[in-house]
């Protein structure tokens, strides 16, 4: 059901548990809307007419009819205007009991509050004007973080970091708008409000602004969904074994009969602060079994999903054909090369072996316009064994040079697929008013790109929204928030 657009919804109470379902210690339920407290004072007769704002009360809430307890509670009240929602809310503190938490809910109910919608109490501070549309979605995201990097990211958006950074283009946009519509107005006087060098200098700052922003969303991607890594490569040669390494626990069953692997197996673990998603897959190689193929399908298809791919392979010997074909369908960037069983391997034998690799991806068509690629080779190939100790360090430090690649720092970031659709298309606006500026076009052509330039970037902040935009934006949130 859509959030906005249905007459009346948004003036109504609305009620839900904002902790998660279960038990708990305690449970809390949050009410929103011009009637929350005068609903909840006909349960909670302890409470004072005029209550205090940001006040804690202490009492017994009751049935409707007053003929049983419900729980001993906590309430607090937030006056209108000085709460997340921008409403009159109350927050019920009661025992983290599924029975108690439904209770009270039915209660609630039966004074007329209403159930609230997915997200409904953020979407009500939205329309409020307590937030704006990126910061809405930092809710959601910092709700979901599974690292310290991806929740420091998700804070920063909440701040309003990010809105600053739109705000500031969206100025020099209006400024610009503002000079070419009084040149349009005054051109039969034959004044000139604004010179064209003016125009270019703002376009250029305006255009690497959106440039960097839309450069930032790989990383910002990585911080919140964490790195997809895939271990890939033929049966037998170790990927299960370092997939337990990787984590540190045996997460995928090892054993020397080759295809052990049939379907992906995933696991994930912390480095330097991002989530790293690891995944085992099926042995490549041709087969007749039924559900080896199926299995070798799902491994193709991570692969083609993943953020980096660690190739493993047998270091008793060189790459095989096949090996070289697989690996010369994937992008340098992407790719790791790990040669397994490294304890089979005399220690001289090492250096030459690295060799040997290198002279055969040299003969690959994706390594051949590589720019480095003698730095790629000694950065990417290692030799390990899952029997050493070290080995969990080598891929590790190898997955690290991926992640340091990224420049976290305090930047403002956009992560969400939307931000970068709309600031792609911001950005291709204005690159086209700079070329019709340089073609000195007709100052009303400049302007309608201008303008549809402006109306990408109000879009993503929320200042302009449909009905469809909102329904994206809210319906992964969860009830309560």
């Amino acid at each position: 059901m859509s959030l906005i657009g249905i007459e009346g919804r948004d003036q109504q109470t609305i009620c839900a548990l904002s902790t998660p379902p279960g038990h708990g210690g305690l449970a809390v339920i949050r009410v929103s809307g011009s009637q929350a407290y005068n609903k909840v004072h006909q349960l909670a007769s302890f409470l004072p007419k005029l209550p205090e704002s940001h006040r804690v009360y202490y009492g017994h809430l009751k049935s409707m009819d007053s003929s049983r307890n419900l729980d001993e509670v906590l309430v607090t009240y937030f006056q209108s205007g000085r709460s997340f929602t921008g409403e009159e809310v109350v927050e019920i503190s009661c025992h983290g009991s599924p029975v108690v938490a439904r209770s009270v809910l039915e209660e609630l109910v039966r004074t007329g509050c209403r159930l609230a919608d997915r997200g409904e109490f953020t979407f009500r501070a939205f329309m409020a004007g307590r937030l704006d549309l990126v910061q809405a979605e930092s809710i959601l995201s910092l709700i979901e973080s599974k690292s310290e990097a991806s929740a420091q990211q998700s804070l920063r958006q909440l701040g309003g970091d990010l809105s600053k950074k739109l705000l500031a283009i969206e100025n020099d946009l209006i400024w610009c708008l503002a000079h070419i519509e009084a040149s349009i107005d005054f051109s039969t006087e034959g004044l000139e409000v604004v010179s064209n060098q003016e125009l270019k200098e703002k376009f250029t700052a305006v255009q690497i602004q959106l440039q960097k922003l839309t450069e930032s969303y790989q990383t910002g991607r990585l911080l919140r969904d964490g790195l997809n890594l895939v271990l890939l490569g033929e049966p037998n040669v170790g990927k299960s074994s370092l997939l337990n390494c990787l984590v540190g626990e045996d997460r995928a069953i090892v054993t020397e009969i080759a295809g052990t692997t049939r379907d992906t197996v995933e696991a994930s673990f912390l480095l330097n602060g991002v989530r790293v998603s690891v995944t085992d897959t099926a042995g490549l190689r041709e087969t007749q079994d039924r559900v080896e193929s199926l299995g070798i399908e799902r491994s193709l298809r991570a692969a083609k999903e993943s953020d980096h791919i660690f190739y493993i392979f047998d270091s008793a010997e060189p790459l095989l054909k096949t090996d070289l074909l697989r690996i010369g369908e994937i992008q340098p960037h992407k790719l790791s090369l790990i040669g397994n069983k490294r304890d089979k391997v005399p220690a001289a034998q090492i250096s030459s072996l690295k060799d040997l690799v290198g002279t055969q991806l040299q003969t690959l068509k994706n390594f051949q316009n590589e720019p480095d690629f003698s730095t790629w080779l000694q950065g990417q190939v290692h030799f390990v064994s899952a029997l050493d100790e070290d080995c969990s360090l080598v891929l590790k430090k190898a997955l690290s040079s991926k992640i340091e690649m990224e420049d976290f720092g305090d930047e403002a970031l956009i992560s969400q697929a939307r931000h970068f659709e709309n600031l792609t298309k911001a950005l291709e606006n204005m690159r086209r008013s700079q070329d019709l500026l340089l073609e000195n076009v007709s100052p009303e052509l400049l302007a309608m790109e201008m303008k549809d330039s402006l109306l990408c970037l109000q879009e993503t902040l929320g200042q302009r929204f449909d009905d469809q935009i909102m329904d994206r934006v809210f319906k992964e949130f969860c009830i309560g928030k």
